[in-house]
Parts: structure tokens; sequence; C-alpha cells
């Protein structure tokens, strides 16, 4: 461990950040871009191991951030790398996927109520959009309902950036305020017969709000419009799966979506999403196209296995509780 700080001029960070600037479009992207990093915080990382991060300056860190989400039994747990490492000795990009693809389903299946089925990806991009695309394609429907606010992915139909974004790629969407049934009622109203799903995040966590559960009346009151129109009530559980509730975060509420996305937690920082289902969508994800090169990679999914069976072993979320 070194004291150099990450923002002096000579410090591995800096230097790193001055060669970035020169071949990455504003020095980093997306959430992590440099720009929005103050000074004396660290860009760039070296490893982490349990609560702790260190910076390419030696600094050690407490990781609060559980680097963005990923991390919920710490840095480097022993039980889940061996479990990837012994995938990743075998191989782990191959012609089709491993053995854990089926045993990874059969888990969620087994741990969420909802759940008939799963589906796996990569990001939670990745999945509220397969999310999206299910609902539509099992109602034969567009308009689709999302909180005002709210961060489902970064892609056009969903990204707090409207750069690159056209009018046509948001022209199904109807907002409503989190936790407030009236405009939830008033949204469904103009949806008409045209209603395809209502999107709810786990909890109100957008950017710089205050952070809300979920009201019960709210969620039963998204639940009984799904089911009187029979539009798809899907839970977007990305950045709160497995930590509220191994069942869902919704089931703290008494609450079951049609169809909800999972990441950050379920791999334990290994990439990896997932969907899961109702039999009612059953039929919609076995017909539509969705699918990446890197979406049945082996070791995430032998990660996220081990990751589920310490959660539900440990009682994951009544230990962060």
């Amino acid at each position: 461990m070194t004291d150099a700080s990450p923002d002096l001029p000579n410090s591995l960070d800096a230097q790193l950040r001055r060669r970035a600037a020169s071949v990455i479009p504003g020095g980093m992207w997306g959430h992590m871009r440099a720009a929005a990093v103050p000074a004396g915080y660290p860009q760039f990382f070296a490893g982490g191991e349990g609560a702790r991060v260190r910076d390419v300056d030696g600094r050690d860190y407490i990781d609060f951030m559980c680097s963005w989400g990923p991390i919920i039994l710490g840095h480097r747990h022993p039980e889940v790398e061996a479990a990837a490492r012994e995938q990743l000795d075998r191989g782990d990009c191959l012609d089709g996927p491993t053995e854990h693809a089926v045993r990874l389903a059969e888990k969620m299946v087994a741990l969420i109520p909802h759940a008939d089925w799963a589906l796996f990806q990569k990001n939670g991009s990745d999945a509220m959009t397969t999310c999206v695309t299910l609902a539509r394609a099992g109602t034969a429907r567009r308009k689709v309902l999302v909180a005002k606010g709210a961060y489902h992915g970064a892609v056009p139909w969903c990204s707090p950036s409207v750069l690159g974004v056209t009018a046509e790629d948001r022209a199904h969407l109807i907002y409503y305020t989190y936790n407030d049934v009236e405009s939830l009622d008033a949204a469904v109203a103009e949806a008409g017969d045209d209603l395809a799903a209502i999107v709810a995040s786990a909890f109100k966590h957008d950017l710089a709000i205050r952070q809300q559960l979920p009201d019960a009346a709210f969620a039963r009151a998204a639940r009984a419009h799904c089911d009187r129109t029979g539009a798809a009530l899907v839970l977007d559980d990305v950045r709160a799966g497995f930590r509220l509730n191994l069942g869902g975060s919704w089931e703290n509420v008494g609450i079951r979506p049609d169809l909800a996305g999972y990441s950050k937690a379920i791999a334990n920082g290994y990439p990896l999403s997932a969907v899961t289902g109702n039999d009612r969508f059953r039929p919609a994800a076995e017909q539509v196209f969705v699918t990446g090169s890197f979406w049945y990679s082996g070791a995430p999914m032998a990660a996220a296995v081990k990751t589920l069976e310490i959660l539900e072993r440990e009682d994951g979320p009544a230990r962060l509780a």
C-alpha cells in the first residue's frame, strides 16, 4: 500500500486518466465516465477482496458501492470463485450452453414463486428489454407504462439520455408516478386496449431522489390492472433482486409479477442477468428471438448457481437487513 493520492499528477491513476483521454471518448464511458468522478476519487482499480477494493496506486477502500451492485457476498468469495474456475478450466464460451444453464434455471424456478421458467442474458438492460419484448409478444399490444424518472437500462427505449434517441423509440411509452395509484389509473386509461405491460422497479431508487419502498396499495393496483386488462406486470428487480427477498422483491408486499428482470447480485460480480416468467408468457419466450454471443457462457452461470446456494444457505436477505 502506498500514500499516493489518485488526484496527484504523477499517480498511476492520473497517468491512466491521461492515457485514456486520448483513446477513449471522454476518458471513460457510461456511468463510470471520468468527468463524473470527483478529484481524489480513483477512476482505476487493481483488485478486491471481501469488503474492500484497492486502486491502482495501492490505496484500500471499504466498498460501500458493492461495485455498483454486483457484489453481494464480497469480492472473490472462495466458493463462488472455485465454481467459476472449475468451469473456466474446461472452457467458458463454447458452441452451446453448459449444464449450468439448466442448473441455474432450475434453481431460480425453485426459489422464485412466480417463476415457471428462466432465460439468461448479460446486463440489466438486456433483461428489461427482453421483458418488454416478451410482454408485447405475449399480448400482441404496444403500450408500456413506466414510472417517471425510472431507470431500466441504457438502451434507446429507456435510457436517461435522449442523445441519439428518436421520438419513435419511445412512441409507445406512457408515464406514471411511482406509488401514486391515481397516476397509474390515468396511465392505464390512456393506454386503453393497447396496454402490453406495466413496468415497476422493486422500489423507487432513481438518481437524486429520496428512495421509496413500494406502497402495498400501489402494488396491488398494478396487479389488479394487469389482471383486468390482460397486460403483463413486469418487475425490474435488476438492482434489488436477492437482496430484499430471495423469491423476488415484491414478495414483501404480497404481489407477484408475470415477468421479472434480474442482474447485479445474481453472480457476485460475474456478468449475467436473467428474466423469469410465468407459464402465460412461455409461448412468447419460446418464439421471440433474443440472444447474444456471450449470453451462454458457463462460468458466470456456475458462479450464479453457487451465489444463490450461499444466499439461501445463509439467509442472505435477513443478514443484509
